[in-house]
């Protein structure tokens, strides 16, 4: 009569383990964490500043797939094609008002600093705006300024601050806070930015007198 012969320990402890793996997948999937949400923002304009305004918030209307809408920062306003802006958004596109094609001179450089710790804005490395063979308008810089979430299919902004030179030549420093609107439904960009009217570089610390 033969002897059945027992599993081995380690082998029911790899099968619980890949279980217990799977297990955790299926429930990450089925999660779906709220994101933040807000509503579509709207303020009277500004005068253009002579100093360092902000930290503004703004939600902008990016549901749209095939327009931009165009934001300048000086005035903190959307506004229309052929007026004077520097950030455009369109789903969850950005973009600014320079490079070949443009009638601005904007740019972006990627900082790997907290937002509250930028207080000056680079001299060089802005990267500007481009026009793709196939017509569309892509920014390398500020295309990053998300990661994709598999489990939940949620953008979420990276913690990252985007240092901008303006239209104008003038500069701002800005983040993305959030992407969705009520519901939630994609396409309200909320982002927060500092803009310096003055000329110089200084996008942070004490509001200029």
């Amino acid at each position: 009569m033969e002897r059945k012969q027992s599993t081995p320990a380690w082998l029911w402890a790899t099968g619980v383990l890949f279980v217990a793996a799977i297990a955790t997948v299926v429930v990450s999937s089925l999660r779906r964490p709220e994101p933040p949400v807000f509503t579509l923002s709207s303020s009277e304009p500004r005068p253009h500043p002579e100093a360092l305004t902000g930290p503004d918030t703004v939600t902008l209307d990016a549901r749209s797939g095939d327009q931009w809408t165009l934001f300048d920062l000086a005035t903190g306003q959307v506004v229309t094609e052929g007026d004077t802006w520097d950030v455009g958004v369109k789903r969850h596109r950005l973009m600014l008002n320079g490079g070949t094609g443009f009638s601005g001179n904007a740019g972006a450089v990627r900082l790997e600093i907290p937002f509250a710790d930028v207080h000056e804005a680079p001299t060089t490395g802005y990267e500007q705006s481009r026009v793709t063979p196939g017509g569309d308008t892509v920014h390398s810089v500020l295309d990053a300024w998300y990661g994709y979430d598999f489990f939940s299919h949620l953008l979420e902004p990276e913690p990252v601050t985007f240092a901008l030179r303006t239209a104008d030549g003038r500069y701002a420093k800005l983040r993305v806070l959030a992407y969705y609107c009520p519901g939630p439904e994609p396409g309200c960009m909320t982002i927060e930015y500092a803009y310096q009217g003055n000329g110089s570089r200084r996008v942070g610390g004490a509001i200029d007198d």
